[in-house]
């Protein structure tokens, strides 16, 4: 029996994503229990304790709670296959942090590594495969003209024809073409055109045509002087005959747009990013940030104490390095490490511009004078940056983002282009950390922390903390 609608095929995906949660949950529970016996199947039954009990009601929780937030029960879920796949990996890793979280306070002996990779791999896969099967049975209606909405293009632009030839070329999208709405051709048409690409009526007639036959949805796509003309009289006819009407422009040809929907003053907007526009995603960036820094400073504690009493006790000065560094839409910020430098290294460091060894806005030098003996150690083995995990407690910094120039570096910086980097919270690690660090020219890094503002996505800020890792234990360079 195929879906008869789109918003039933949403409301099945809800709860088949949660009979996903609650049979991964099971399975990665059984395969725990028999790594953890061994292999011997009969030892391999689960053993549900409290804790356990407990866990599986957060994973059915966390599902329901956490997969709206990234737009898994929209219409897009069905219809943008890959925008689907994507937020799926996005959510399930959502829930695994919320699990991993829970587990953590709760010391569930449920939760180990076995058990955590099985249930995000099952919840993954599980919930692509019912999204692929909605979309599937919802498709039997659409390809029947029952359930697909019925749909006008005001405007007869190269934007509207490219909007027009994808509904007809994926009907199961949710869209059935019914014609353009126009007074001519704003762009010359093709010279073989579908049948249905054809222009229906005026603009000045709409509200007749909107009488005499069953349209779902007016898409205008019209330049912007048209719109100003036009508009108005196109959302009266579609309000006053209940007809959805969605605005289609192309205001500005940016490189890289991330936009999103939203209002401002009671009015509806639309903004127009290059740098990290879904909040969802940030969330769980920081949700990341936070998690990880937090175990990472209680683990580490006894090793920062360690460094803390070398420092004192190895040069005369505080412990600590405490620096006005340049974040987030230039917000200045107080900046944190371990002191590797002689006490008034910053009072010396005018002496030393001619023997600036880069050709850009930093200052580096391979042999400075000014490092104390243990400071080339702690630099060399990187552990004079682990106070930089407060800064990403205190939201000033992320793990993972462009590193926080000085104010000295930022005033000196020529170009424009290398300034969309304050467009992002800056990191511990980055891309030029991972590339060379030190060793990179500074446009280089430049370009290295572009390229981060825009493909960012959490995956890559994983990706990105597992290659440091290698990086630090190498000690490739640092100095």
């Amino acid at each position: 029996m195929p879906i008869r609608t789109r918003q039933s095929a949403i409301t099945w995906l809800r709860v088949a994503d949660l009979s996903v949660a609650a049979f991964s949950f099971l399975v990665a529970a059984t395969v725990a229990e028999t790594a953890r016996s061994g292999g011997a199947p009969a030892a391999a039954a689960v053993h549900v304790d409290a804790s356990g009990a407990l866990l599986f009601c957060v994973a059915l929780g966390a599902t329901a709670c956490v997969f709206p937030a990234f737009a898994l029960y929209t219409e897009t879920a069905l219809f943008q296959w890959r925008q689907a796949v994507k937020a799926m990996v996005k959510a399930a890793t959502g829930v695994l942090l919320v699990l991993v979280a829970t587990a953590a306070l709760l010391r569930s002996p449920l939760a180990t590594p076995a058990f955590l990779a099985v249930y995000w791999l099952l919840s993954c896969l599980g919930g692509v495969a019912v999204r692929h099967a909605g979309r599937r049975l919802l498709f039997l209606t659409e390809a029947q003209g029952i359930a697909a909405r019925r749909t006008l293009i005001v405007g007869t632009g190269q934007r509207a024809q490219e909007i027009a030839r994808d509904m007809l070329e994926h009907p199961g999208h949710g869209h059935r073409f019914l014609g353009f709405v126009a007074d001519g051709w704003e762009a010359p048409p093709p010279a073989l055109r579908p049948e249905r690409f054809a222009i229906l009526d005026a603009p000045a007639n709409l509200p007749a045509y909107l009488r005499e036959h069953v349209v779902d949805e007016v898409l205008v796509c019209l330049p912007m002087h048209a719109l100003c003309d036009t508009a108005t009289a196109l959302a009266t006819a579609c309000e006053e005959h209940g007809v959805a009407m969605t605005v289609v422009t192309r205001v500005f040809e940016v490189k890289n747009p991330r936009h999103r929907p939203g209002s401002h003053g009671g009015e509806i907007v639309a903004t127009i990013s290059n740098t990290l526009a879904d909040e969802r995603e940030l969330i769980l960036k920081r949700f990341l940030d936070v998690s990880v820094a937090g175990v990472a400073l209680v683990a580490l504690s006894p090793l920062l104490g360690m460094v803390w009493c070398l420092v004192r006790l190895t040069s005369p000065g505080p412990a600590f390095f405490v620096q006005e560094r340049v974040g987030l839409n230039k917000r200045l910020f107080k900046f944190y490490k371990f002191r590797t430098m002689v006490q008034n290294a910053e009072a010396l460091q005018a002496d030393l511009e001619a023997h600036n060894e880069t050709n850009g806005a930093t200052f580096k030098m391979r042999n400075d004078p000014r490092i104390t003996p243990l400071g080339r150690i702690l630099r060399k083995t990187s552990l004079d940056e682990l106070p930089q995990l407060y800064n990403v407690l205190r939201g000033d910094m992320s793990l993972v983002g462009p590193r926080p120039l000085p104010v000295r570096d930022v005033e000196r910086i020529e170009n424009d282009w290398p300034r969309r980097r304050f467009g992002v919270k800056p990191g511990i690690t980055c891309f030029w950390q991972i590339r060379g660090r030190n060793a990179l020219p500074f446009e280089r890094m430049m370009e290295c922390d572009i390229e981060y503002v825009d493909t960012w996505s959490v995956a890559l800020d994983i990706k990105i903390l597992l290659a440091t890792i290698p990086v630090v234990c190498g000690m490739r360079g640092a100095y």
